[in-house]
């Protein structure tokens, strides 16, 4: 079976890293895959895992650009060359570019729906694009594709991402004192921590809000932020006008992002639309206390009390106050660290959302 995985990019972000996950636990399935995409930063993890990678320049947010339609005749010639079986898109762009590859070659193509979009728009309406089958990571974007786009239910697949669980279990406990001797923080700091896209759709101005009022109840709190985005200038802005200079540590996590969450104490998503959440996964899976927005997929992951809390998005009053109570209470931050990995390493298994993703493609090729 070979497959191709079609997308736009493959920045840090969720859909490039479910791109390069998927496409490095396919392999070690023994799947044949090959990756087409504009590029990006995380392209040497498929170089260091020797997945062919194909660059073309498909990196534009209009679906029908005549940038995309210039490729056609590039991927149709792949295609045939490589005797792809199944093609799988994972954004807008790419899904339409595949539909009419898929046309032409009446080669099968899926796509993942990764989040929530405008089921008004007209080009939705015309030109739906989705694939023969649509893999939806959560619940909440399930219920999305079939009361919003009508999609059949036989068409969309249930399969949450996966993370790799073990990375984040095994991690580095020397880094929170390097952190924080860097920093030249005292060693009894509570560290808040995010991971994330630094754009609105996160939420990170909420964050800082709610973390200037926790700060005023407990001196002892500090905000790590790690991400890059188009709203960094604004947000360390905001960070400068409340006053929070040297309370709050922007990186870009570049590095090894384990590196960073062993050192948080409490963790925070504070988006305000989430598909599932693979930072919170993440974190879940390091043993961090973990307080995330009610919205989306993230309420399939917490049970809230039990492995983590649940907050009303945007509400920075709610959120500053579920930040002092777990930055008092060792106790019950411990408990929900425990419960928060216990379920992280029985249910977030990548091995598992690649094994479901497989099925789907042999229903395609019939094998």
């Amino acid at each position: 079976m070979k497959i191709l995985l079609l997308t736009t990019h493959l920045n840090i972000g969720g859909v490039g890293f479910y791109t390069v996950n998927l496409a490095k636990y396919l392999k070690k399935r023994n799947v044949d895959v090959i990756v087409v995409s504009s590029g990006g930063d995380l392209e040497e993890i498929l170089v260091r895992e020797r997945i062919p990678h194909i660059k073309i320049d498909i990196r534009t947010k209009f679906e029908f650009s005549f940038k995309i339609l210039k490729v056609v005749p590039v991927l149709f010639n792949l295609v045939k060359k490589e005797h792809i079986q199944v093609i799988h898109a994972q954004t807008r762009v790419t899904q339409v570019l595949a539909w009419i590859v898929s046309r032409i070659t009446r080669i099968p193509f899926i796509s993942t729906c990764h989040g929530f979009f405008k089921s008004q728009r007209l080009s939705r309406k015309l030109f739906p694009c989705w694939g023969e089958k649509i893999i939806a990571i959560s619940v909440s974007v399930k219920e999305h594709l079939l009361e919003d786009f009508f999609i059949p239910n036989k068409r969309v697949e249930l399969i949450r991402n996966g993370i790799e669980v073990n990375r984040f279990v095994k991690i580095a406990s020397e880094t929170r004192s390097n952190l924080i001797k860097k920093m030249n923080w005292s060693r009894d700091v509570i560290i808040v921590g995010s991971v994330g896209r630094l754009s609105p759709v996160k939420g990170f101005n909420y964050l800082i809000s709610a973390f200037k009022r926790a700060k005023a109840d407990n001196d002892k709190l500090k905000l790590l932020i790690v991400g890059e985005g188009k709203q960094e200038s604004v947000l360390k802005q905001q960070v400068e006008s409340a006053g929070l200079s040297g309370e709050v540590l922007f990186v870009s996590g570049r590095e090894s992002l384990e590196y960073y969450l062993s050192a948080m104490d409490i963790f925070c998503l504070s988006s305000v639309s989430e598909g599932l959440g693979l930072s919170l996964m993440e974190a879940m899976a390091t043993g961090i206390a973990c307080i995330a927005s009610s919205v989306g997929g993230l309420v399939e992951l917490i049970n809230d009390g039990v492995d983590g809390l649940l907050v009303p998005a945007k509400n920075v009053e709610k959120l500053s106050a579920t930040i002092i109570r777990l930055a008092g209470d060792d106790v019950f931050r411990t408990l929900l660290k425990k419960n928060a990995q216990k379920k992280a390493i029985e249910n977030f298994s990548i091995e598992k959302s690649v094994e479901k993703t497989i099925k789907v493609y042999r229903e395609m090729t019939k094998e």
